[in-house]
């Protein structure tokens, strides 16, 4: 039983990977790869995951949370859906 859900499992992962490389290619012809509102959304993503480390790394050590972190959270996620839009507005087909 375990191998069939290890094999629907690398089926899946290729089944995924072979969508992420259209829309890639799909995403590239348009040009959006090269836009900065889409380079900035990335940016700001990588921030977030930052973020999140850094209070999961105090949150391991018993540490207190510092509320600026939060606060940081916040904003970034308020500026990611704002990009977001920006991008959907920008690029409505994607």
């Amino acid at each position: 039983m375990a191998w069939i859900v290890a094999i629907a499992f690398f089926v899946f992962l290729f089944w995924i990977g072979r969508r992420a490389r259209e829309k890639a290619a799909e995403r590239a012809a348009s040009g959006q790869l090269q836009s900065p509102l889409h380079k900035a959304a990335n940016g700001l993503v990588l921030v977030l995951f930052g973020l999140n480390f850094y209070i999961g790394y105090i949150h391991r050590n018993l540490l207190p949370i510092p509320s600026y972190l939060w606060v940081a959270v916040a904003v970034n996620v308020v500026a990611l859906l704002i990009l977001r839009r920006a991008l959907k507005w920008r690029y409505p087909y994607i």
